[in-house]
């Protein structure tokens, strides 16, 4: 399944960064705010920016650090 603008991502522990943010700092639940081809801090790898709401972080991670627990079905074009 594509990973799309709006879906809700679970952060999984595949670095020690992730293990702590999961761990210590209890952000488990993202929110999807974009994607891209080739992002630049990742070593032009595709990337998801994510959004943990309640504490306003947003980070870029590969496709591969998160899995899609509730996901949009349909995306309105403004």
């Amino acid at each position: 399944m594509k990973i799309k603008t709006g879906d809700i991502v679970e952060l999984q522990p595949t670095d020690n960064r992730n293990r702590q943010l999961i761990n210590e700092e209890k952000k488990r639940i993202w929110e999807v705010l974009k994607t891209s081809a080739q992002v630049q801090g990742l070593g032009n790898v595709p990337g998801v920016l994510i959004l943990h709401r309640v504490t306003k972080h947003e980070r870029w991670v590969p496709e591969d650090d998160i899995a899609i627990i509730d996901y949009v079905e349909t995306q309105e074009r403004i």
